[in-house]
This record gives structure tokens, C-alpha cells and sequence, in this order.
């Protein structure tokens, strides 16, 4: 069922024209419209005034392309939901996933993706509350704990990516509400010196790449320095 059928005198053609980021309105030109447009959809998610949806099959137009206007890196924890935190419409986003939303070969060649062939104006580094992945970083720095291949498989992999900022941290800082947003931001920090596309890119001022953290529990989503 297409959720931008006629609702309340209101058209489908009419309501996929009013949505901010929505299929037919217009992309942010500018990072900081791009991050302005965000920061609008994670309001109006917070307040349950989530602009109407449609969930019908794309059509041949939007099948056949994508214009997102920003990526985003975020934790693959099942409570994280970017087009829903910012209340935009499927083809506005490129999500790359992992956990403990670090850069990795997969996340850094995705968003290299889409800043160089897709275009997208803002780059979010996007950590949460309450993540399994950081906490596991925090027990390596903090109680010794380790995570041979032979026992966990690939999972040590992504935690090594985060205890370098866990280590970087006072002793009496190691703790989960410091750490999620000193990774987001670390991880952001190293995405951003990345050369060859991410690097110059931002120098050129054509993209931005930002850290925030998402809040669970009240859906609030914070950009961090």
C-alpha cells in the first residue's frame, strides 16, 4: 500500500512534492543545507511529526538512479534506522554499516563511492548510545579482554578499530557516554584525511564530514566536535 495515497484531501503527487528531502523536492546544494536538512528530520522524528511516506515500489525513474545528498556511517545495531532518525525518503541516504561505525576498507570505500560518483554534499559519522561494539573496546583497554579469530571470528576486527580512541582517553574518561562520541568523532576525523577522493574533496569544499551520536532512547541525534 503506498503511504503517499490520498490522505486527508491531501494528493500523492502533492505529498511527495511537500516533503523536505523527499522524492521530488529539491537537494541541498551546500553542505551545510545538506546538514540543515538533517538536523530538520531528526526535529520533526523527535516530535512524531514524521512527513507522510510512501512505501510503494520506487517506479522505473527512481529505479534506474540514485541521487542521495548524503552518505552516512553508522553502527549496524538493529535500533538504527538514518532515513527514519531523519525522516527522509528512501534514494536520500547511502548507509554504509558496521559495528561501532568505524572506517574500515568496506565503509571507506563505500562513502568514497558516494562522494565521488554520487555526489553527496555531507558525510555523518553516526555512533549511538548504547553500543555493544565501543563497550567491547572499552573491556580490551580496560580489563584485558581479547578477541582471537579462533574463538570470535571477524569481530576483533571491527573492536580493534576503536581502542585506539579508547586508549587515547584519561583513565577516569573510559567510560561508555565519553567514548561513543570520542569515537564518532575520532573515526570521522581519520575518514576525513583519507585521500584520494574524501580528503580533497573537503578541501574544495564540496563536502563536509561530520561526527554525531544518536540517542536511543529519546531519538535525539547530536553533532559532536
Amino acid at each position: 500500500m503506498a503511504g503517499a495515497a490520498a490522505l486527508g484531501g491531501v494528493g500523492a503527487a502533492e505529498a511527495l512534492a511537500a516533503r523536505p528531502g523527499g522524492g521530488r523536492a529539491p537537494h541541498p546544494k551546500t553542505p551545510e543545507e545538506a546538514l540543515r536538512l538533517l538536523q530538520a528530520g531528526n526535529k520533526r522524528y523527535r516530535q512524531e511529526k514524521l512527513q507522510l511516506r510512501d512505501y510503494s515500489p520506487v517506479g522505473e525513474k527512481r529505479a534506474a538512479e540514485q541521487q542521495p545528498f548524503a552518505a552516512i556511517i553508522t553502527c549496524a545495531d538493529s535500533r538504527i534506522s538514518p532515513e527514519l532518525v531523519f525522516d527522509v525518503e528512501r534514494g536520500n541516504l547511502f548507509v554504509s554499516r558496521i559495528a561501532g561505525n568505524g572506517i574500515d576498507s568496506g565503509t571507506l570505500g563505500s562513502t568514497e563511492y558516494a562522494v565521488g560518483v554520487l555526489g553527496v554534499k555531507l558525510v555523518v559519522v553516526l555512533g549511538h548510545s548504547d553500543c555493544g561494539a565501543v563497550k567491547a573496546a572499552i573491556s580490551v583497554v580496560t580489563e584485558g579482554k581479547a578477541y582471537p579469530s579462533s574463538k570470535y571470528g571477524a569481530i576483533g576486527q571491527f573492536i580493534d578499530l576503536l581502542v585506539p580512541t579508547v586508549k587515547s582517553l584519561p583513565d577516569d574518561e573510559r567510560t561508555l557516554a565519553r567514548c561513543v562520541p570520542a569515537n564518532a568523532i575520532a573515526q570521522a576525523q581519520d575518514l576525513a584525511r583519507r585521500g584520494p577522493i574524501v580528503a580533497p574533496a573537503i578541501a574544495a569544499g564540496a563536502i563536509q564530514v561530520v561526527a554525531g551520536v544518536y540517542n536511543i532512547a529519546n531519538g535525539a541525534v547530536s553533532f559532536v566536535k
